[in-house]
């Protein structure tokens, strides 16, 4: 990449201490933020997240759930805002994570703004931008602005360490993603990978290596809070089962974060159509040295995610070692690239709309631009946030496909007051909420998959043995009540129309007139 020419330079700098407009724009940020998520929870992942972090610090809590009793791997997350859990109820802790990650992301955000581009409210156009194109161009489903769990509060982090790298602070920068990883060690572990990328192709001809291995040093330790428990999942288990659990993981459960090739085309095309858009922009702005960095850091992602395509069509179609490929597949190859284009796209655009000459000021082309970048994203926001109020039931309750929500919720509240506290169900295996709203444990659903490779084994069992539970036996549902502990069965028959009800007694709901879905059934 070229040094700026006289035609094409940086932007005059603006006081740094002007601490009001730092809060306005973060403010300001803050609620795009809140408003794209437009929703009072829970979000998709908030159960999965926050019942681990609760029973991490009170075991008795719902001792008798497969999921929870599993060993984790975001134990810095637990620490944290999983403490919470001892003084407030889930709902007010999401709250509480949520705005603490939105207002760090807006704030992290900003300072990176204002240093590639320090023009007052071109942050919060920019922030626009990224929030947008991720949204509607990301490959593999990764997302930063939602509900509360380990990448949320990991991704500050990374914003951070580009800022600080711009500044050609690298140890503070190294010691930034240190913390990312400490939270969730492959959106860090894979930011450090881009982020040496950059200093490999911009960074080394201000900063050699050597005065860095300090901050890497130090990041490195700092990242040992989120790699010990990664490499603990595994530890132990002999080759077949950790072979058999990574190909569960990677195939059977998560295939659309993780295998391109199943990943649907229309996500391929509409990243491809974004990652264009970023290398045309990039390009024309290919001599300014504040974007050559993290243009640079983009391409570090990319080539992450190259390493993916290709580990997916040598390992599964050329060789046919399945095993093999999962077992390095299964570390996300495409999680970055799915925020860093974006993110570069936004300050490629932002630069060619916010720093221009008198001369471009005045042009009517200048303008035009401007209003339809802007115009382009408030609309795609403003269906996403349409799209959210309008629909009838929390994120994670919809994707879990709940067939009634209201009569969810009155059946939970009835079991919360109704049954014994250590009580355990076997439940409806694709809804993802009955932990947070019913606070019962139960035997296994599609959502809360340990990753620990022994757990993920089990994971497999259970839901093989209780998939369509509906259709089994009065004597057959025994038999699985005495191997997992269970004492309710909670049946959809709106799911189920064709249930026919054993011989044990039901429960719930106590009228006979009653319009409910649900029924629940005490195993004897």
């Amino acid at each position: 990449m070229n040094m700026a020419t006289p035609a094409e330079t940086s932007p005059a700098p603006v006081q740094p201490g002007d601490w009001r407009s730092f809060l306005l724009e973060t403010a300001a940020i803050t609620l795009i933020f809140a408003l794209y998520v437009a929703t009072l929870g829970p979000e998709v992942n908030e159960p999965h997240y926050l019942c681990k972090a609760k029973h991490y610090w009170n075991p008795d809590w719902l001792k008798n759930d497969f999921f929870l009793s599993a060993p984790g791997a975001h134990y810095t997350f637990y620490w944290t805002l999983g403490s919470l859990t001892l003084l407030f109820p889930l709902p007010v802790v999401a709250w509480i994570g949520r705005l603490i990650s939105w207002l760090a992301l807006a704030a992290a955000w900003r300072y990176l703004s204002f240093t590639l581009i320090p023009r007052r409210l071109c942050s919060i156009a920019t922030a626009a931008i990224w929030l947008a194109t991720m949204h509607y161009g990301h490959l593999a489903g990764e997302w930063l602005v939602g509900g509360v769990e380990g990448k949320t509060f990991a991704y500050p982090f990374v914003l951070l360490a580009l800022a600080l790298a711009l500044r050609n602070r690298w140890n503070p920068a190294w010691v930034s993603l240190g913390g990312a990883s400490a939270f969730h060690i492959l959106v860090g572990g894979w930011s450090v990978v881009a982020l040496f990328v950059a200093w490999v192709l911009i960074g080394r001809k201000s900063t050699p290596l050597y005065p860095m291995l300090t901050g890497l040093m130090g990041g490195g330790l700092i990242s040992l809070l989120g790699l010990v428990p990664a490499l603990l999942l595994t530890a132990g288990l002999p080759d077949e089962m950790q072979t058999e659990a990574h190909q569960l993981y990677v195939f059977y459960r998560l295939p659309h974060h993780l295998v391109v090739h199943r990943m649907d085309s229309l996500r391929q095309l509409c990243f491809a159509t974004v990652t264009a858009g970023w290398a045309i922009f990039a390009w024309s702005t290919r001599r300014q040295r504040p974007l050559q960095l993290i243009n640079a850091f983009v391409i570090g992602s990319l080539l992450i995610a190259v390493c993916g395509v290709v580990i997916d069509q040598v390992f599964c179609y050329w060789l046919g070692n399945f095993g093999l490929a999962a077992k390095l597949l299964r570390f996300y190859w495409f999680r970055l690239s799915d925020v860093a284009v974006p993110l570069g796209l936004a300050f490629s655009v932002g630069w060619r709309l916010f720093v221009v000459t008198e001369e471009d000021r005045r042009t009517l082309v200048r303008r035009a631009s401007l209003a339809i970048v802007l115009a382009a994203t408030t609309i795609a926001l403003g269906i996403r946030i349409q799209s959210r109020l309008a629909s009838p039931m929390p994120p994670a309750d919809d994707m879990a496909s709940v067939s009634d929500y209201n009569q969810w919720l009155a059946m939970c509240r009835w079991i919360r007051t109704n049954t014994p506290a250590n009580a355990a169900f076997l439940t409806p295996l694709n809804q993802g909420t009955f932990k947070w709203n019913a606070q019962r444990s139960e035997v296994v659903t599609h959502k809360d998959v340990p990753q620990e490779a022994s757990s993920l084994l089990g994971w497999k069992e259970r839901r093989w043995r209780t998939m369509r539970y509906e259709r089994l036996s009065s004597e057959q549902v025994r038999l699985l009540s005495r191997d997992y502990g269970f004492g309710y069965v909670v049946v959809d028959t709106h799911s189920r129309p064709d249930f026919a009800g054993w011989d044990f007694p039901r429960v719930y709901p106590l009228d006979e007139n009653s319009d409910s879905p649900y029924e629940i059934f005490r195993v004897q």
